[in-house]
């Protein structure tokens, strides 16, 4: 983002507000547009991109050196081709009248705080109903790209809650703050950046075996700046919930700094205090749902900065 150019020219729009702007209509759809069906899906439409290469690439028969060397070279263009996508669709969008409206359509699409909030309340509600089936399949969505369905089909009421308030942390990290931050950062390239380094650590990484390392060292690097803010913001909003511990939150951090996605993960299953069972998946939605507050409330503040400096 360049932030020598003078915000509100005529046809463009500030990115910091088109931000905020997507995170409002994000926390009032939630999704419902994307499962319509009429807008695409960008994250999808990558993932067959990176399975395509990875199935051209990534052949058994191969040596372990190969394929590590295949796999890093394979990450390069892909980085490379989402950095030339954003910086392409970056001069697009700022420079051609009112051409900012393609970008707040894109962004509610990659940004998930409704849709999180809503499917780890139907896990609280199924829990609080006493149906364990009920509570899988509604954890199913949550966490299908790290859980294999053996082992979310095993999980009792305890696991259930274990494993969801994972799973909210890990979507409040990768599909929230490492957006927002990297658009902040650097634009569409930097978004764009982030979602394919998520993308390919989903469906390479550890199950690509050599091949996919070069993918989870990837996502590891530009995540880490995304974890450690979505682990402070998780930290401080638990001092806005009864009976939240936000210092217990935070000695948790140095135990979990080297884990992906663990630190926000510890933080939100230390967060909300001594409660147990769906009471404790219910505080820590409240957790998350403060520290979405707390993000755009940081945003805010940088579009208004921004707009002085300007």
């Amino acid at each position: 983002m360049n932030w020598s150019t003078p915000p509100g020219v005529y046809g463009s729009a500030e990115p910091l507000f088109l931000l905020l702007m997507a995170l409002g209509i994000e926390a009032y759809l939630g999704g419902l547009s994307v499962r319509g069906g009429w807008l695409p899906r960008p994250r999808r439409a990558f993932a067959r991109l990176v399975r395509e290469v990875g199935r051209r690439l990534n052949r058994p028969e191969r040596g372990a050196a190969d394929r590590r060397l295949r796999g890093a070279l394979a990450c390069i263009f892909l980085v490379v081709l989402a950095l030339a996508v954003g910086v392409f669709a970056g001069v697009f969008t700022r420079n051609y009248p009112f051409a900012w409206v393609v970008e707040l359509l894109f962004l509610p699409l990659i940004l998930s705080q409704r849709g999180t909030w809503r499917r780890g309340t139907a896990v609280a509600d199924a829990l609080k109903d006493g149906s364990l089936i009920k509570a899988r399949e509604a954890l199913r969505p949550l966490v299908r790209e790290r859980i294999d369905a053996a082992r979310l089909d095993g999980l009792d009421g305890a696991g259930i809650i274990e494993v969801t308030i994972a799973g909210i942390a890990l979507r409040f990290t990768a599909l929230l703050v490492g957006p927002a931050l990297w658009y902040v950062l650097l634009g569409l390239p930097g978004l764009l950046l982030q979602q394919a380094a998520y993308v390919m650590d989903l469906t390479l990484g550890r199950r690509a075996g050599e091949f996919g390392r070069a993918a989870a060292r990837v996502q590891r690097i530009v995540s880490a700046p995304a974890r450690a803010l979505a682990a402070l913001l998780l930290a401080a909003s638990a001092a806005f919930v009864p009976g939240g511990k936000p210092l217990a939150a935070l000695r948790c951090l140095p135990a979990h700094r080297g884990n992906l996605g663990g630190g926000p993960a510890a933080v939100l299953a230390v967060a909300p205090g001594t409660a147990t069972g769906s009471a404790r998946l219910a505080r820590a939605l409240v957790v998350f749902a403060v520290a979405c507050l707390f993000q755009a409330a940081l945003i805010g503040l940088l579009a208004l900065l921004r707009l002085n400096i300007g």
